[in-house]
């Protein structure tokens, strides 16, 4: 658990010279599954970072459940353009961690999905598809997806 904070602060770390341009940082919500908070950071116009954070304490028997996910995404600007519009592809790689009442699931998680930002509002939409694989404690599939809404500041 104490490698996988530390990668993740790591990936962070990484993404703090994107601090300096206005719109680099995006902050939302993420409907779907899981459903939850999401932080997006541009390194640059081609390569982000994002994370995602979900979290249930009402699971049965008065359990808990929290989900953690963080990606370095590949971004096309420029690829696919609809009407002088940019929707931007983009495909990735991280790490996602299930933790619950007494487990800990740690896997790969491998994003892919569609984004737009609005050229007059500081708002960007984002659909989402994810596919899991959990490594440890025992090897399983799972999948994630939904729509994101981020303000860009």
């Amino acid at each position: 658990m104490k490698r996988f904070l530390l990668a993740i602060l790591l990936a962070c770390a990484a993404g703090v010279p994107a601090l300096a341009d206005p719109g680099a940082v995006g902050l939302g919500v993420f409907l779907g599954q899981p459903t939850g908070l999401t932080l997006g950071i541009d390194m640059n116009r081609s390569n982000w970072l994002d994370f995602k954070a979900a979290w249930n304490f009402a699971a049965p028997q008065g359990g808990f459940n929290i989900i953690l996910q963080g990606d370095y995404q590949l971004a096309f600007p420029g690829s696919l353009v609809i009407e002088g519009e940019d929707f931007v592809p983009y495909v990735g790689i991280g790490a996602e961690a299930a933790i619950g009442d007494s487990s800990l699931d740690l896997g790969v998680h491998l994003p892919f999905g569609l984004a737009y930002r609005f050229r007059k509002a500081p708002i960007e939409l984002f659909l989402e598809l994810g596919l899991g694989l959990y490594l440890f404690p025992a090897t399983s599939f799972g999948v994630s997806g939904g729509l994101g809404i981020r303000y860009r500041f």
